[in-house]
């Protein structure tokens, strides 16, 4: 399929759409009313139709100039680059009176915003501003993180995994797509959900939900055969408990779900559900937390507002990958690394659809046409064909990048 190829971006004058409203500060504010368009703009965005949506974030602004989330809205929603609204969000970024939830918003705009019109200078200086004020609003410690997988790992080690095979809800309806957020994983699941005999769950917490039921195990583990009896049927438990909390419909021969994180708890879900798939998603560790940098998440990811910090984590996600790529049995997890999606999509597609025990089917290349709600911050990318301009953009920052660079090589 025909792919634009534009590995890297070069500074030039977008195009720049009108707003197609009054001039904001012509207008009266009402929060209310506002806040109803954007609510209404982010369900249109969610379901694909961006021009409908885009109409409800400027009438959004237009009620309430100074709502931050509207206009990051705006600006991830609108193709191109506009002048008039970078001027305008500029001057508003300035106000002394700005709430702090609208400040941030208005930062991560104005970063994106400036990232599009090639002002990369800019645009890295407002990100960097919007990730400072958003990490002083909550408390991080990555060695909790690092406690947790380590912990995990010690729990599901090679001897419990072996000895646990097989033992485990024997469901093969689902399909867990791991990885870090912002690695393409939201792209392949697209690309599953084109498929007719897929049911595209989303990205599901039901696992870890389910996982805090886990009971304590009594038996002694210095009499394996008891452990491993109780600890068996408190797995097959667990993943009941998991299925029972996912609405599948009757079609589907395989289900999504594609919450990243799940990769913390790979090794457990395999020994809860031995005959669930996994689909690895693996992209540049620099594009990946770039990327993750400039997103501002609904929730989660506090690793992600610090490049130091971010790169501690991305260490400890690619330490706990190489322990699950050793411990689940051959055949159970397929690492799909995004560059090569991009490179020979068709190819990479077929043996997505072939790691999940179905036929292969031709709507899976035209993954935007799909319609469903997509919730991620990668809703606007995956309802356009597939673009190579996102592989390599960390050059364009590597410079400001070096504290992450420095983390990532530990």
């Amino acid at each position: 399929m025909p792919i634009a190829r534009e590995t890297v971006r070069a500074p030039g004058r977008l195009a720049e759409p009108s707003l197609g409203k009054p001039r904001y500060n012509d207008m009266d504010e009402n929060p209310q009313q506002a806040q109803g368009a954007r609510d209404r703009g982010v369900e249109l965005r969610e379901r694909g139709r961006f021009d409908e949506a885009v109409a409800c974030f400027e009438d959004a602004i237009a009620h309430n100039p100074r709502d931050g989330a509207a206009h990051r809205y705006l600006v991830e929603t609108r193709p191109g680059a506009n002048s008039e609204h970078i001027a305008q969000m500029t001057a508003l970024s300035q106000e002394p009176q700005l709430a702090l939830s609208d400040r941030i918003e208005l930062q991560f705009a104005l970063a994106t915003a400036l990232d599009r019109a090639g002002r990369y200078r800019e645009a890295f200086a407002h990100a960097r501003t919007a990730n400072e004020l958003k990490r002083a609003t909550f408390a991080y410690d990555g060695s909790s993180d690092a406690m947790l997988l380590r912990s995990l790992r010690a729990m599901f080690g090679p001897q419990v995994m072996r000895a646990l095979r097989g033992q485990g809800d024997p469901s093969t309806l689902p399909v867990f797509i791991i990885g870090m957020p912002r690695s393409g994983t939201t792209l392949v699941e697209q690309v599953l959900a084109a498929h007719p005999q897929v049911y595209a769950a989303g990205e599901l917490d039901a696992f870890e939900r389910a996982l805090g039921f886990f009971p304590t195990i009594a038996a002694d583990p210095r009499d394996p055969r008891a452990f491993v009896t109780e600890l068996s049927a408190a797995l097959r438990a667990l993943g009941a408990r998991y299925l029972a909390n996912v609405r599948v419909p009757p079609h589907a021969v395989r289900f999504t779900d594609k919450m990243p994180s799940n990769f913390r708890f790979a090794a457990a879900i395999a020994a809860a559900l031995p005959n669930a798939r996994f689909i690895h998603v693996r992209r540049d560790p620099r594009d990946t937390a770039l990327s993750c940098y400039m997103t501002n998440f609904v929730d989660g990811q506090l690793y992600a507002y610090d490049l130091t910090e971010l790169g501690g984590y991305y260490r400890l996600y690619r330490e706990h990958m190489g322990a699950i790529r050793a411990l689940l049995p051959q055949r159970v997890m397929l690492e799909v690394d995004y560059e090569s999606l991009v490179d020979d999509f068709e190819m990479q597609a077929r043996r997505i659809v072939e790691h999940c025990g179905l036929a292969w089917d031709p709507a899976c290349l035209e993954f935007w046409k799909v319609d469903r709600p997509i919730l991620t911050a990668s809703v606007v990318q995956v309802r356009r064909r597939l673009f190579a301009g996102s592989i390599g953009r960390w050059r364009l920052y590597e410079r400001e990048l070096e504290p992450l660079i420095e983390a990532l090589d530990g």
